[in-house]
């Protein structure tokens, strides 16, 4: 969630607080019984996986009826099958189960299965929009991880067969959190402290940026999760850039010491052994994108301007491209530098909608 305050809109240009198919399968669905018991806001269940099987199908030219036991003559007894008879049809029938089965892909993904992307901070302003960006992607189940179910499905947030995982905060421990996790393939995490009470904003900051991401780091790893992509913000690491005299620096950090903070969370997440992104939008517009997209390695960056639509399309396609592994990269848009803050060479890192530049 990001939320720009009044006090500071004149400077967007440097970096302003920025925190952050569907398908059947043929055989069985797995889904979390808490959550399609509606459970609240409170710690959700999910001590169990269930499977939904289908019925098997009728055999060829069988039409089901409910009066096709009076309509159907009597059949004779037929005699005893011997034992020969029994151990063949045993063995043909274990057989038969066997090749059923999908073999087990990565992750823990049945063969015929789509991969699971949790969505966290799904309710947020960017949040939402990577949902919105997978629901139209199609080819994974999208499960949106939230705190209020009743907000999320006032929404919208559950239409298009995305399930929702309520009671989900970032401020719980990792036990709570895997719990909620498993099954899930991939985590995209856009959450981030919203400014508030000026005299607590270091202790929110340090909830949600920092260890609220070492929470999601160390649940991922105990529920078998493959990779986090994790928003996060330009000038991060202002201080090792040697940016922290800059316009940027200075009023992003001043909200609580977010940007050390998210640091943090950054340098936990690459030190965990999990796959991930990290993607660090600059300062952030609800509009749709204006001019062409610019995306550099990390540490570029001290200004800039980018549309939350973009940042949703870069996280997506970070959830899902094998190049994306271990990657930290800056966004934002052509043009909204402020003066004498364009990076330097800025053409080589205009790639627009070319995907295959992207990471």
């Amino acid at each position: 969630a990001h939320r720009t305050m009044s006090a500071v809109s004149a400077a967007a240009a440097f970096a302003p607080f920025a925190s952050l198919a569907r398908g059947t399968h043929s055989r069985t669905r797995k889904y979390r019984s808490a959550v399609l018991r509606g459970a609240g806001a409170g710690a959700p269940e999910h001590s169990a996986t269930r499977e939904m099987k289908t019925t098997p199908p009728l055999a060829a030219g069988v039409v089901a009826s409910p009066s096709d036991d009076a309509t159907l003559p009597a059949a004779k007894p037929s005699p005893p099958p011997s034992r020969r008879e029994t151990i063949a049809s045993a063995l043909s029938f274990a057989a038969l189960s066997f090749v059923a089965q999908p073999p087990q892909a990565a992750a823990g993904v049945t063969g015929d299965a789509l991969p699971t992307v949790l969505v966290v901070g799904a309710t947020g302003q960017t949040g939402r929009l990577v949902v919105d960006e997978l629901r139209k992607r199609g080819g994974a189940d999208v499960v949106a991880a939230v705190r209020s179910p009743d907000k999320a499905k006032k929404m919208g947030l559950d239409a298009g067969g995305v399930t929702l995982l309520p009671g989900f905060d970032v401020t719980a421990n990792a036990t709570a959190l895997a719990a909620g996790m498993r099954g899930a393939d991939v985590v995209i995490v856009c959450t981030g402290f919203v400014p508030g009470n000026p005299f607590k904003m270091g202790a929110a900051a340090h909830a949600v940026d920092n260890e609220g991401v070492v929470h999601i780091v160390d649940a991922a790893k105990a529920a078998g999760v493959r990779r986090v992509v994790l928003v996060s913000s330009i000038l991060t690491d202002g201080r090792t850039m040697g940016a922290t005299d800059s316009p940027g620096f200075k009023i992003t950090n001043a909200f609580g010491g977010v940007l050390d903070e998210k640091l943090v969370g950054e340098k936990y997440l690459q030190a965990s052994g999990l796959e991930y992104t990290i993607v660090r939008p600059a300062g952030l517009r609800s509009d749709p994108p204006k001019t062409t997209l610019i995306l550099t390695p990390g540490n570029v960056m001290a200004s800039g301007e980018v549309s939350r639509e973009l940042v949703a399309d870069v996280m997506v396609e970070a959830a899902f491209a094998p190049r994306a592994a271990n990657k930290v990269v800056e966004i934002a848009e052509e043009g909204t530098f402020a003066p004498g803050y364009t990076p330097e060479g800025v053409e080589r890192y205009l790639v627009g909608g070319d995907r295959t530049k992207w990471f």
